[in-house]
């Protein structure tokens, strides 16, 4: 099974989140790619088995400026129901916590995508019980793809 994960961190918080995932579907056997959204293309997306979006949100509920190319971008492509899951963290103390999470899971659902897995908002550091909500992103997204 080939997986994208693709992330953007400000803070290093996402990165983290990210690269723990990684290792954690690898260890279940996924061939997974981790990839900055900076540098990843779009329109590869469907040569993978699944994607995974990791970002944070910026500022008053935005997406991040260094993933908008990677969000703008989803709206010129069918992703053929290509199944997908959104993770990311935020501050609960913003009133728009987790927003830039919301918002990829709704372009990705628009873009014909198949969410696979509920969308998982961590308030600033993850903690154990963040990272097991992580693993269970994980395994709703290997059991769809068996």
């Amino acid at each position: 099974m080939k997986i994208l994960l693709a992330y953007t961190s400000m803070t290093g918080r996402n990165e983290k989140i990210a690269k723990y995932l990684a290792d954690y579907l690898e260890s279940k056997g996924s061939k997974v790619t981790l990839q900055e959204m900076v540098d990843a293309d779009v329109f590869e997306i469907v040569d993978y088995d699944a994607l995974i979006v990791d970002t944070y949100t910026y500022n008053d509920g935005e997406v991040p400026e260094e993933a908008q190319d990677f969000y703008d971008d989803l709206k010129d492509i069918d992703l053929e129901r290509t199944k997908f899951a959104v993770l990311g963290s935020s501050s609960k103390e913003h009133l728009h916590f987790g927003r830039a999470v919301d918002y990829f899971t709704m372009m990705l659902n628009s873009s014909n995508g198949e969410q696979v897995a509920d969308s998982v908002k961590i308030n600033q550091d993850p903690d154990e019980g963040d990272f097991k909500r992580v693993r269970i992103l994980g395994d709703y997204v290997l059991a769809s793809l068996k």
